[in-house]
């Protein structure tokens, strides 16, 4: 929908020309590829550049959460600039790719609340994390969304896919604002955003945290 010129941070999209906002390159995972199953807590997220993983990692450290790494089975190019016409291929195809860790069924049902972090890519997460929350049923877990945010376009649309795909599920928030151009996602629309709470950086995430009650 909404066209944007830049994601600071740690939120990036892929806008209409294949931009995004390219930052550092992660070094090798701290994190595991598989959910330890030592807490009633999961962080799941998929991160191209490291972005999304330092507030993962940031979340589970304050919440005591395991932490799980969603790494696609055809890995996405160190520079997500070099995959934009895929990325948009899949996000405006509703594609789903492989996940190449997806934890047993068992696993996920252990959590009570999923953290779902993704970067917003072509206005929507990352296609490779719808894959993993359909693999599951997630009905009467806790999910709540994360997206590191400096902007005020696409994340509504973003957490609107999320909340449609784990519509048994409970959320936080509990709503979102309405969604005002929900049948096109490739052309600019109105701006929807607003009261939409992320932590916008790593050093926002305890605040975040104490805001939405956990």
């Amino acid at each position: 929908m909404k066209k944007i010129l830049l994601i600071p941070f740690l939120f990036f999209s892929l806008a209409a020309m294949g931009a995004c906002s390219a930052d550092e390159k992660t070094s090798d995972p701290e994190t595991p590829d598989q959910p330890a199953g030592n807490s009633n807590i999961l962080v799941a997220y998929f991160s191209a550049t490291g972005n999304t993983q330092r507030v993962a990692e940031r979340i589970a450290a304050l919440t005591g959460a395991d932490v799980y790494r969603i790494e696609a089975a055809d890995p996405y190019d160190a520079d997500p600039y070099d995959d934009s016409d895929r990325v948009q291929r899949e996000a405006y195809g509703d594609l789903r790719p492989g996940v190449a860790n997806l934890p047993a069924a068992e696993t996920i049902a252990r959590y009570d609340t999923i953290f779902v972090g993704s970067p917003c890519w072509w206005h929507q997460p990352a296609m490779v994390v719808c894959t993993f929350l359909e693999a599951y049923d997630l009905s009467g877990k806790t999910i709540v969304p994360f997206f590191t945010y400096g902007a005020t376009t696409y994340l509504n649309e973003s957490m609107q896919k999320i909340y449609r795909l784990t519509p048994e599920s409970k959320h936080i928030p509990a709503t979102l604002p309405e969604d005002l151009d929900p049948d096109d996602i490739t052309t600019p629309g109105r701006p929807d955003d607003a009261g939409i709470d992320m932590p916008g950086s790593v050093g926002g995430v305890e605040a975040w945290l104490k805001r939405i009650g956990i």
